[in-house]
């Protein structure tokens, strides 16, 4: 697993329109910044989190694929093709169920602004969600693409990958067919309804399996990987949709585009970090170091170098993210003081006493 150096060309942020999306775009320079054949970290953890919440123990999962668990909580960190398809072979043993990537990939779902793509949800309608997660997705992996063509009657999706790999991807196909699946049930509250599956790859179980998870009849040792959806989901409005709230998160991430541009990388890298790893274990500096896998003296200078202490970066994504989770309006202060890696609400109520003279209460 390794960091990549990751750079930052001029696009809108010139001209002050800077969509969440064209910093994806930035990040992944057409192609250029990701190794190849990749995964990303945050994907990983994403996967054993699902796992967890099925009853995996997710230290025993770690020791046993042999994975850093503090590089995992670098969300810019990548793992290789072959570790991503051990994970998944681990799982199916661990669970002795060789189908539980379905499950896990019909359930597992984004919760909160920890998660990068949680802000697809706030799209127009079940399209516009699909096609966010369709540009994000070399962020997360570039092992297979997915396309998504809307105008299909019925709409589809298809997954391109060498052809040399149909029988071994299998799993890690099948885990990303049923991720866009489940969008329907993320963001509708109702299962998907699909016209058709066909897959490249030879069936790895009993059939009947296939034919419970997706719905449909699912084909097998066709010329293309392929999902086709109902037209009249496709287009269904999102109960989620929030442009107010879209666009605050897309304004989020001008300021680490910015300094990504000006070549303060690590202050943007830092700045992701914390933005994934606030609601999951306490923000530290040694903590996130180690992840960059450098000291805290060496990272505790690149950031001061680069014009902001771990203090007030910590500060400044803290206040950014409260911001979205007010916006938001679904949650209890509680929750949010969690969110946001607070150890309880009295210590949430006085970081936002001074930034803003006020309680949170009266907000």
């Amino acid at each position: 697993m390794r960091r990549n150096a990751l750079r930052v060309e001029p696009c809108d942020i010139a001209n002050g329109r800077h969509p969440i999306y064209n910093w994806i775009d930035n990040l992944l320079q057409n192609g250029k910044a990701i190794p190849p054949d990749t995964m990303s970290a945050s994907l990983a953890a994403w996967i054993l989190r699902a796992a967890v919440a099925e009853g995996a123990n997710k230290r025993e999962l770690i020791f046993a694929m042999g994975l850093d668990e503090t590089r995992l909580r670098n969300p810019l960190s990548r793992i290789s093709a072959q570790v991503a398809l051990r994970l998944l072979k681990t799982l199916q043993t661990y669970f002795n169920d060789p189908a539980v990537h379905l499950r896990l990939g019909d359930k597992a779902a984004m919760q909160n602004f920890s998660d990068f793509g949680y802000v697809t949800r706030l799209e127009l309608d079940l399209a516009s969600v699909i096609r966010a997660n369709v540009r994000i997705q070399p962020l997360r992996q570039n092992m297979v693409r997915t396309t998504f063509h809307a105008d299909g009657k019925p709409p589809f999706f298809t997954w391109d990958y060498p052809p040399g790999l149909v029988q071994s991807y299998a799993s890690f196909v099948e885990l990303s067919v049923m991720n866009f699946a489940r969008l329907s049930r993320q963001l509708l509250n109702e299962p998907p309804v699909l016209q058709a599956v066909h897959f490249q790859h030879q069936p790895q179980f009993g059939r009947a399996v296939y034919d419970a998870a997706f719905g449909c009849p699912v084909e097998f040792g066709m010329p293309q990987t392929r999902l086709e959806i109902a037209g009249r989901q496709v287009f269904r409005p999102s109960p989620f949709a929030n442009q107010a709230l879209l666009d605050a998160e897309s304004d989020r991430y001008a300021l680490p585009a910015k300094w990504m541009f000006a070549g303060k990388t690590q202050l943007a890298f830092s700045y992701f970090y914390l933005t994934s790893e606030l609601d999951k274990s306490p923000p530290t500096l040694d903590r996130m170091a180690a992840s960059f896998g450098m000291s805290e003296r060496t990272l505790r200078r690149k950031l001061v170098d680069e014009g902001m202490s771990f203090r007030d970066l910590l500060d400044l994504v803290r206040k950014d993210l409260c911001r979205l989770y007010f916006i938001e309006g679904t949650r209890s202060l509680g929750e949010i003081a969690l969110l946001l890696g607070y150890g309880d609400l009295s210590a949430f109520t006085r970081a936002y006493k001074n930034w803003t003279g006020t309680p949170p209460s009266r907000r």
